[in-house]
């Protein structure tokens, strides 16, 4: 029989770094035995500490644990913890804290305390010190606040380590030209510099010489407020400076840093309809030049740069909702038609894979938000289905992790979401840790940090949000 400990704080000592968890202690442990009112949870001894162990979260893919140290029983990685899992390896695996959560695994309330207040465990060079005390599990949690709420604004990681945010709606007042910096070590926002032109649904990138081209956008909700204007900002100077507009004024678009250092920008909305349009810009001339339009027209999709140099363009809006993708190949400036999504999407994502596959993920057909998946392969120009998400989304965002996972975070669909799930792409499976982001969004940006931390910002659920969060 497990007997439950109340509530602990579980630090755990790697070198000179403290992490912590909420959790709960099993005395007795029983592998596996029901200790939680969440029948997904169990049981894990904790090796190394004698007939104790942790009530934890047992549907995880065998695939996302570590094997221990064996000769010290440890784990490399922070927030881990030695246990036995006999069903996914012989020898012991490291089990994130963050699936001992109790918030994951509440108590069985029938259980008694037999444990003391606090005890010490031991194991090798990591000191495990459990104590009645609560604390905020560490998956997330809130940083610095940008200035100004907003939503369809753009999130540039520059080469100094800082975001910068630019533009999109803030509310009432409307479309902004508000830009305000990001500071990973600080973990503060700044205003900088204003752009010359309010806009929303533009294009932020970053180019080889450091500087970032901002292109097209929205600026009121006026007909005639589509952006043909294009401008750069200088990180050493902080200053903003306009250059040739484009040929076409276009939002909702797509902007690719080509491997030779152009910009093309395809597609997008304006007071003439919906653009096939294509253009390139040169950052070494700042000119703008017009090449091979796309095959249909289409806003809202998304287009990705492949390995082979290539730009993959996937569904979108356009006469109807689109499935179809195309490729620009940059050495003839021309599109060509690959093969078709299986799903018609717009407001989905598109991940460019270790492996050079691109994954796409939900998005809405025109007449549900969808939670399906699939991959497309460069080599055979196919798509395929994988594994789909727990939940449906549309306007939400993917991002690919330094470990090659695609981590999905918030979206709208029934509602606006706070959950968040991963992508295995050795497997096809999606899982989700129940541990959720500390406020409904979507809409917002989400940018991968050099210190490999996600960053998301601002965004809306049922008011437009200023906040910004750590994953």
């Amino acid at each position: 029989m497990v007997s439950i400990a109340n509530r602990c704080f579980l630090f755990l000592i790697f070198s000179l770094s403290i992490f912590s968890v909420h959790c709960y202690i099993c005395d007795g442990t029983v592998l596996y035995e029901r200790c939680s009112t969440n029948i997904a949870c169990g049981g894990f001894n904790m090796v190394g500490s004698a007939s104790v162990g942790v009530c934890g979260f047992l549907w995880m893919s065998c695939s996302q644990y570590d094997l221990c140290e064996s000769s010290s029983n440890t784990c490399n990685k922070p927030e881990h913890i030695c246990v036995q899992h006999p069903r996914c390896h012989s020898d012991p695996v490291c089990l994130p804290v963050t699936m001992i959560d109790q918030r994951i695994c509440p108590p069985l309330k029938a259980l008694d305390t037999v444990l003391p207040n606090t005890t010490t465990i031991v194991i090798t060079t990591e000191t495990t010190t459990i104590t009645t005390t609560t604390a905020e599990p560490r998956n997330w949690h809130n940083t610095g606040s940008m200035n100004f709420t907003r939503r369809d604004h753009v999130a540039t990681l520059l080469r100094d380590g800082k975001v910068l945010v630019t533009g999109g709606n803030i509310g009432t007042l409307g479309t902004t030209n508000k830009v305000e910096l990001y500071d990973p070590a600080s973990e503060m926002w700044t205003l900088t510099n204003s752009m010359q032109q309010s806009r929303e649904g533009h294009t932020s990138s970053l180019l080889p010489n450091n500087k970032v081209l901002i292109a097209g956008g929205k600026s009121t909700s006026s007909s005639s407020s589509y952006q043909a204007s294009a401008e750069l900002y200088n990180p050493q100077t902080k200053t903003w400076s306009y250059i040739d507009s484009m040929k076409y004024t276009r939002h909702y678009h797509t902007a690719s840093v080509l491997p030779n250092g152009k910009v093309l920008v395809a597609g997008g909305y304006s007071s003439g309809g919906i653009q096939n349009a294509a253009e390139l810009y040169d950052p070494f001339t700042d000119i703008w030049t017009t090449t091979g339009s796309m095959n249909q027209s289409r806003h809202y999709h998304t287009a990705t740069v492949l390995l082979n140099g290539k730009v993959l363009v996937t569904g979108g809006l356009g006469k109807n909702y689109l499935k179809s993708a195309e490729l620009y190949d940059p050495t003839t400036g021309t599109w060509t038609m690959t093969g078709s999504m299986n799903q018609a999407r717009h407001y989905h994502t598109a991940s460019l894979l270790k492996n050079g596959k691109v994954l796409v993920t939900g998005g809405w057909d025109g007449g549900n938000y969808l939670n399906s998946a699939e991959l497309y392969d460069p080599s055979t120009e196919t798509w395929s289905v994988t594994g789909s998400m727990h939940y449906s989304r549309s306007r939400h965002a993917a991002s690919v992790l330094p470990n090659g996972q695609v981590v999905v975070t918030g979206g709208s669909g029934s509602e606006t979401q706070n959950r968040v799930e991963f992508y295995d792409p050795s497997t096809g499976i999606w899982t989700t840790t129940y541990e959720r982001m500390n406020y409904a969004r979507h809409s917002h940006t989400a940018t991968l940090l050099e210190n490999g931390k996600l960053l998301l910002a601002g965004g809306t659920s049922t008011i437009l949000l200023k906040s910004a969060e750590l994953y």
